[in-house]
């Protein structure tokens, strides 16, 4: 009998084994990681999982004419992995503007820098010499003193001093006298996972982030006169605003109505700050990933609030703080964002007390925080906005790998707020698939995006980490429904929420959640090679009897729309979603009509097409 339970059990962990993961392409490393037990073949975290984590306090001074920033910090660093810590990486965003660094972007060469110059550096009681530190591009590594054993903290003094670029708006910069968005400006530990241990890619303009969870306590010391946004809640407003400034700032947590919280008005009238001299602003976050922050003496502010979460009335404000009046707007755009992902598109509540929306340059995202050029047209504004606040759930909430794969977050919120802009009534708000399968499709720059985004360039990140992976989405969302489609996101985020998950995790969720392998779709779409092709084949009609046959011909499954022209100038579309393509390579149309067809025409806007030619046929 004992040995008949065994036999069942492992004929059952098989089973789980083959049903999860038939035929999906598995990287090494991830096998490796359900064998340690920290991740499992169902998509949620194992048992041993584990995920290390670093606390800052931090006090800085920062200048907007000299974007000169000084600062000091404390981290605690705890170490919850079963391995022995030897070292740390210490990540010094900011050496990308040092002369010799490699770089995949162009920044204006007055921007050279030494990069971050560390004063002073301590690990636990011992000061170590930052003349025997070793630099391998935007990466520092030191040993620690007498190691870090598992399941114990450690405490790190850092001192340092940095040049911030003037010229260059690389995902931050300087916008004008006076104004500026600091990002990637303090020393930080890099990650330790399950999966590569220390992680060790050197920022190069091009991919973004990939950082552990953690507490900020930040003091920030800017001129007189001079406001700072920031990743967190402001602790000593009443300190720093008028009252009228407070009296507004406390009117838009409860209000659904646009506040107009800092004028050009009040700026006239020196209605804005309470005191003269510096001023110190104090920001707590909690358990976030990043801390940025903006610095202006001329911004103006408006800012809208929202219920956030039904159940228990929790509510969050957008800001929109800006210089020229294309902000205006962007605090409603930004509120009804949180408000709509937390209700209906992905329906879990907006994670944080509040987004900035900061007028700057392109558009990046941060924890709380965002800086998105200014824009005039409603649907840029609408797509820039939504598009920014809505990575505040891939890879803040859930901390996706940005860093080695993009395609996860860039992918997902290219696709997940379009709803937000159709609203708006943007017709064309798919457009990146018709993009995609024209620029890049099936090409040699068609990289599968299981290849790490730090080996793309440029060129092909982009199209491959918005475009290849967005239009997967779409199609996926488009087999298993809207509502199905909802149900994995919303597992996927509670299952992963303040973790790190890979590629095969949500792969996982998505098939233990709808209950069936996707394998099929999954390893074209986002794992291979490949390029979606469809063709008319043996196409007749008799009698007003309408057969053909439509080959997938490439390996990207796509859904199949056929237009059916008639004599009479009228049409009729016949629709399928590309689940018809799960077992077999041909789809067989056979309709009888009550009017004369005079002409087929296979394919649709948002589907792509290597070959069109073979998708019309006339009678």
């Amino acid at each position: 009998m004992k040995y008949l339970v065994i036999l069942l059990l492992a004929m059952g962990s098989l089973s789980e084994t083959y049903s999860q993961n038939s035929g999906l392409i598995i990287p090494l490393e991830h096998q490796q990681a359900i064998q340690n037990g920290t991740r499992t073949n169902t998509g949620v975290p194992g048992a041993s999982y584990f995920q290390n984590r670093a606390d800052y306090v931090i006090e800085a001074e920062f200048d907007p004419a000299t974007c000169i920033l000084t600062g000091k910090e404390k981290i605690k660093y705890q170490n919850s992995s079963p391995d022995t810590l030897k070292w740390f990486v210490i990540r010094l965003y900011q050496n990308l503007f040092k002369p010799e660094s490699l770089r995949n972007v162009e920044i204006d060469p007055e921007d050279f820098t030494q990069g971050v110059e560390v004063t002073k550096l301590v690990i636990g009681e011992k000061t170590l010499n930052p003349e025997k530190f070793r630099y391998l591009g935007t990466n520092l590594t030191v040993g620690i003193p007498g190691k870090l054993f598992p399941s114990s903290s450690v405490d790190i003094t850092v001192e340092w001093k940095v040049q911030l670029p003037k010229k260059t708006n690389l995902r931050m910069g300087k916008y004008g006298d006076g104004s500026y968005f600091v990002a990637y400006w303090y020393p930080r530990i890099a990650v330790y996972d399950d999966i590569n241990g220390w992680t060790y890619d050197s920022y190069t303009g091009v991919h973004e982030f990939y950082n552990d969870y953690g507490n900020y306590n930040v003091k920030i010391t800017v001129p007189e006169k001079h406001s700072v946004w920031a990743t967190g809640v402001l602790q000593n407003k009443s300190d720093l605003y008028t009252t009228d400034i407070v009296n507004r700032i406390s009117k838009s947590e409860k209000s659904d109505d646009v506040v107009e919280v800092i004028t050009a008005d009040d700026y006239t009238k020196n209605n804005v700050f309470k005191t003269t001299g510096p001023l110190t602003w104090h920001y707590l976050a909690d358990n976030v990933t990043d801390f940025v922050f903006g610095v202006s003496n001329n911004y103006l502010w408006d800012a809208a609030g929202t219920v956030v979460d039904s159940k228990t009335g929790r509510r969050a404000v957008v800001n929109a703080v800006y210089a020229t009046p294309n902000g205006k707007g962007i605090a409603e755009i930004g509120r009804n964002t949180i408000k709509s992902l937390s209700d209906k598109l992905i329906g879990v509540p907006y994670p944080y007390p509040h987004n900035t929306v900061w007028e700057g340059n392109g558009g990046m995202e941060f924890p709380m925080m965002c800086n998105d050029g200014p824009v005039e047209e409603l649907f840029e504004k609408v797509f820039v906005t939504s598009h920014e606040i809505s990575h505040s759930y891939f890879p803040f909430m859930v901390g996706t790998n940005e860093s080695l794969y993009a395609w996860m977050d860039e992918g997902l919120i290219t696709f997940i707020p379009k709803a937000i802009e159709l609203e708006s009534g943007n017709k064309n708000a798919h457009y990146y698939v018709g993009a995609y399968g024209a620029r890049t499709m099936g090409t040699i720059y068609d990289m599968p995006l299981i290849i790490p985004s730090t080996e793309m360039t440029q060129g092909n990140y982009m199209m491959q980490n918005y475009g290849r992976a967005a239009a997967g989405f779409y199609f996926l969302r488009d087999a298993i429904g809207d509502e199905m489609f909802k149900n994995v996101l919303k597992e996927f985020v509670l299952r992963w929420q303040g973790k790190h998950p890979l590629p095969m995790d949500f792969v996982n969720t998505l098939n233990s959640v709808t209950g069936k392998d996707w394998s099929w779709f999954w390893n074209p779409w986002f794992y291979e090679f490949g390029y979606a092709d469809l063709a008319l084949e043996n196409v007749s009609s008799v009698n007003n009897e309408l057969n053909l046959v439509v080959r997938k011909k490439g390996k990207f499954p796509v859904p199949v729309e056929i237009k059916v022209n008639f004599e009479d100038k009228t049409s009729e579309t016949i629709k399928e979603n590309l689940v018809v393509w799960k077992d077999s390579d041909t789809y067989n149309v056979k309709k009888k009509f009550t009017k004369k067809v005079v002409s087929v025409e296979l394919g649709g806007n948002n589907i792509p097409d290597a070959f069109p030619e073979n998708n019309v046929y006339k009678f």
